[in-house]
């Protein structure tokens, strides 16, 4: 596992203890340490399941449980203009969380990459407002 030199935040720390407790090897993006919009590519080498992979990041709020479970970023957008996530399979736009559970395997799930800041969410236009989970498959 390779980390940037050093973890500012202590709330960071534990997430990232939580997700090598999980199985997981994480590849911290280079960003600004005061940057809260970072992004984390999370390459799980078990089979948890996909709500449960989600669930492991603190920016998520997730409401419901099994297929019919929504999915919506933190923040004070979410609380005043609710946007369910975006996901995005292999490069192609697919839905909500209720439609990708049904079509995807957990064990073929390769990295899973949230995206919540403006800049990356501006190539899924209106759709990924609500921010994206980019799954990628082997």
């Amino acid at each position: 596992m390779n980390l940037e030199k050093n973890i500012n935040n202590k709330s960071s720390l534990y997430f990232i203890i939580f997700l090598i407790c999980l199985g997981c090897e994480i590849n911290k993006k280079s960003v600004q340490s005061n940057d809260y919009n970072s992004e984390y590519e999370i390459k799980n080498k078990s089979n948890i399941s996909l709500l449960n992979r989600i669930r492991a990041n603190p920016s998520i709020y997730i409401e419901g449980n099994g297929e019919n479970a929504k999915i919506y970023l933190k923040g004070v957008s979410s609380i005043n203009f609710p946007k369910e996530i975006l996901f995005v399979l292999d490069g192609i736009q697919v839905g909500n969380y209720s439609k990708i559970s049904s079509m995807l395997d957990p064990t073929m799930i390769k990295s899973i990459r949230i995206l919540k800041n403006a800049v990356d969410l501006t190539m899924y236009g209106f759709a990924g407002s609500g921010g994206v989970i980019e799954i990628k498959t082997k």
